[in-house]
């Protein structure tokens, strides 16, 4: 549960940077020309359903007399309001049969940035302590639900009771449910699309290591000055190590040059260029190279 709600906090973390991102869009697409966004515009609604863009600038959602609740994404909203309505119809309930109504703890806030359902405690509290309200009010009408009923079966139930507060309690409480659903489907598309983003980074991250590993090698192999293609060498012991890391390491050390042919051409020649360099040279670099890349440490 700890992993879970620190995993949820990195989450929150992500969608928050991700609702930035879009505002800092939208604040640059106000500084353009207006003649210039009006052309470009059908282009970013196509590139915005080509990403399928789920995070969207919490001013998008701004209405007025909105109460607590008026900075909620799209989903978070239409719970909360769901969740308002069935409290309100609680309410009346409780008023119409002079019942007193224990406190609700749930808020908007805890449905910022987005709705988690490690953060949905006092909901569920919320919920249960109506349900213990409406029992005592409509005691002979809840008797008669079947037991556990789904949601169809509450509804079907509350279209046929006489019992208008009731009624719209049931109803209510179904729509709760249904948006919780929702939000929680929603929470579960997020949490794969940000674990696939992290999965990404890191092996991006991972790649660029490798990528800075062979150029370390290749760097100090060209910094002694070897008769090698340095680059060349460096690319097929990577390639060979990761098939087989134990024997391309050997291999490295021994003979490196079957990675990479010593360049007899590029051997200085002896003796103020009188002598040039033969293949035999070439075996005492091949050893020297061999040394050097054994102890070489990157």
């Amino acid at each position: 549960m700890a992993e879970d709600k620190d995993f949820d906090a990195l989450l929150d973390e992500f969608i928050s940077q991700q609702l930035a991102d879009a505002e800092d869009k939208l604040a640059e697409l106000d500084e353009v020309d207006t003649g210039e966004y009006v052309a470009s515009q059908e282009d970013d609604e196509a590139e915005d359903e080509e990403n399928d863009e789920e995070y969207v600038p919490l001013s998008a959602y701004a209405e007025e007399d909105e109460g607590d609740g008026y900075q909620l994404a799209e989903d978070e909203r239409r719970l909360y309001n769901s969740y308002k309505e069935f409290i309100e119809a609680v309410e009346n309930l409780a008023a119409e049969k002079g019942i007193e109504v224990p406190a609700m703890y749930f808020t908007a806030e805890d449905l910022q940035p987005r709705f988690s359902p490690y953060r949905a405690d006092n909901l569920k509290s919320d919920i249960l302590q109506c349900w213990d309200v409406m029992i005592a009010a409509e005691p002979q009408f809840i008797a008669k639900l079947p037991p556990n009923p789904d949601d169809e079966q509450i509804l079907n139930f509350a279209e046929k009771i006489s019992a208008p507060n009731l009624q719209l309690s049931l109803i209510s409480y179904v729509e709760t449910l249904i948006e919780t659903d929702a939000c929680e489907n929603a929470y579960n598309l997020r949490k794969v699309k940000y674990q696939k983003h992290q999965i990404e980074k890191e092996l991006y991250e991972e790649q660029q290591r490798f990528v800075h590993k062979k150029q370390l090698y290749a760097k100090a192999i060209k910094e002694k000055c070897f008769p090698v293609d340095a680059d060349l060498l460096v690319s097929n012991f990577f390639k060979a190590a990761g098939k087989d890391p134990e024997n391309a390491a050997k291999l490295l050390e021994r003979n490196p040059a079957i990675f990479a042919p010593i360049q007899i051409d590029k051997i200085p020649d002896k003796f103020f260029g009188l002598i040039k360099a033969k293949p035999s040279d070439g075996k005492v670099v091949n050893r020297k190279l061999g040394k050097f890349l054994a102890s070489l440490k990157v």
